[in-house]
């Protein structure tokens, strides 16, 4: 999964719903510059100058928005794709 790719989930009525992935966040604040490079959430390190992977124990911060109909806009963490 990348930005631009279609996912499935659950809102939070328990529908299910399908959208593309726009962005990916945290609520984290080391975390500015996040990307997803095949399904693994990656964060910009100022120590080592690169992007690197988003420790399991931070998972539960980071979201993703998936966007359907063309303009509605969902907040989707990582453990709520299916």
């Amino acid at each position: 999964m990348n930005i631009g790719d279609t996912v499935e989930y659950y809102n939070i009525y328990n529908d299910r719903k399908s959208g593309i992935v726009t962005e990916i966040f945290s609520d984290m604040d080391s975390y500015d510059e996040m990307k997803l490079e095949n399904g693994i959430p990656m964060y910009y390190s100022k120590k080592l100058s690169r992007f690197v992977p988003v420790k399991e124990k931070n998972m539960a911060s980071v979201f993703l928005t998936v966007e359907h109909a063309g303009y509605v806009k969902d907040f989707v963490s990582l453990n709520e794709l299916l």
